[in-house]
């Protein structure tokens, strides 16, 4: 879905599609955790019958492709993508905690260790979840990347040639790997179009060279810039 284009309706594309996707695996994982936390409980009090070497060949089974998913796919800057890898990450981490209680309780007969080690699965599961959720809400509401300064992009501008100073500087993520910026640019002089479209062209080079690839620069002099806060901040 977030690789279908723009049309007149959705003219940003689908890529939000990739953070919803992310967000819905992200509550998953929470659903699993609850559920297996749940069912430990339950193994905890009544400790059932646990074939230790058998859990623990199981367990090394289910380990190797979990561990070829998670090489496949940790590289990936797509939030989607990266979700997919942490659900397989959660399952390698799983299987490697199955294996070690398989083997322990193999030895020693203590069959608690099989619920002990389900919550250790669900510690696991939630840390993973929380990251990718924030990530998820800093995106749904409109947060900077953590991995651009919005203060340095401003000092990066301001020191162009031409260029007196930048305000009302937005800067948000579309998804994982779309980031766009809007801003005033305060230019010296009068400069007429052409010059004023140089400057702009700096700008945007610049930009582009900090990972910024989707700007839109609002071009004012000295004398015809905002005053007030009101005229283009945003106010609650």
């Amino acid at each position: 879905i977030a690789t279908r284009p723009s049309s007149a309706k959705h003219t940003f594309g689908f890529h939000r599609a990739e953070v919803i996707g992310a967000l819905l695996n992200g509550l998953l994982l929470l659903i699993m955790a609850w559920g297996i936390s749940s069912a430990a409980w339950n193994r905890l009090e009544n400790p059932p019958e646990v074939r230790g070497g058998l859990v623990a060949l199981i367990g090394l089974v289910g380990i190797l492709p979990n561990i070829w998913t998670v090489l496949r796919l940790r590289k990936s800057k797509n939030l989607n993508i990266k979700s997919a890898a942490l659900h397989a990450f959660g399952d390698a981490a799983a299987s490697l905690v199955v294996v070690i209680s398989g083997i322990v309780i193999a030895l020693t007969g203590i069959t608690r260790l099989d619920a002990v080690a389900s919550f250790v699965v669900v510690g696991l599961l939630i840390v993973g979840a929380i990251h990718l959720l924030k990530q998820v809400f800093t995106i749904l509401l409109e947060g900077a990347p953590s991995t651009i300064d919005r203060e340095k992009i401003s000092k990066i501008i301001a020191a162009l040639p031409g260029v007196e100073g930048t305000h009302d500087v937005h800067l948000w993520t579309l998804c994982s790997d779309v980031i766009y910026l809007t801003g005033h640019l305060v230019i010296d002089g009068h400069p007429n179009l052409a010059k004023a479209q140089e400057t702009v062209a700096l700008a945007t080079k610049a930009l582009d060279r900090a990972g910024i690839h989707h700007a839109t620069l609002q071009v004012e002099t000295p004398d015809h810039s905002c005053v007030k806060e009101e005229a283009c901040e945003i106010v609650h």
